[in-house]
């Protein structure tokens, strides 16, 4: 009767754990490849891109479409400062600033320069993966890379890989390799 019973106990949590696996599986597909297809129909359809940050890795890629511009912008996981801290996608809309002491609207290479650099504050950003420390998803060295190529309009590649959230149980999300997400766009 005990080996009986340790052996349903076995099937039972091994069960269990294969349908928490999937379960992670499927949040790191959906996760990636929703923030992929976001990314994929605003850069598709910008009408420039203003500037991806330097230097490399890129982290923040900003757009403007009829002179409305979107940010992203690629944030590290932080274990040391944070552990359960996941690495996430934010999405923001940065504007012009005005300056108060002299209430004039800061020039356009102002405003490129600050909204790519790395250091610039996202305003109220727009969180585009599942940050939950359990059951979300941790996004893994984010980067974007621009291409030029004479006659034809930019090229964008997005490459970032996501894993299961930094505080997953271990005995579950441990054999689970990171997922590679990459793409290429051109803009229209």
């Amino acid at each position: 009767l005990s080996v009986t019973s340790v052996m349903i106990l076995t099937i039972f949590t091994r069960s269990l754990r294969g349908g928490n696996k999937a379960q992670i599986i499927e949040a790191i597909k959906q996760n990636g490849q929703a923030v992929l297809d976001r990314m994929d129909k605003t850069i598709r359809n910008a009408d420039s891109i203003v500037c991806i940050s330097s230097p490399a890795p890129s982290y923040t890629l900003a757009l403007v479409k009829n002179g409305v511009y979107t940010r992203y912008r690629f944030i590290s996981p932080t274990p040391p400062v944070n552990p359960t801290a996941n690495g996430l996608i934010q999405q923001d809309t940065p504007s012009k600033q005005t300056d108060p002491a002299t209430s004039q609207e800061e020039t356009d290479p102002a405003f490129v320069n600050r909204i790519c650099a790395a250091n610039d504050p996202m305003g109220t950003p727009l969180v585009l993966t599942d940050t939950k420390a359990q059951t979300g998803v941790s996004v893994l060295n984010g980067s974007f890379t621009r291409e030029k190529t004479a006659g034809f309009k930019d090229q964008v590649t997005i490459k970032f890989d996501v894993k299961s959230g930094v505080s997953a149980p271990a005995a579950v999300a441990g054999p689970i390799d990171p997922v590679n997400f990459q793409t290429t766009i051109q803009l229209r």
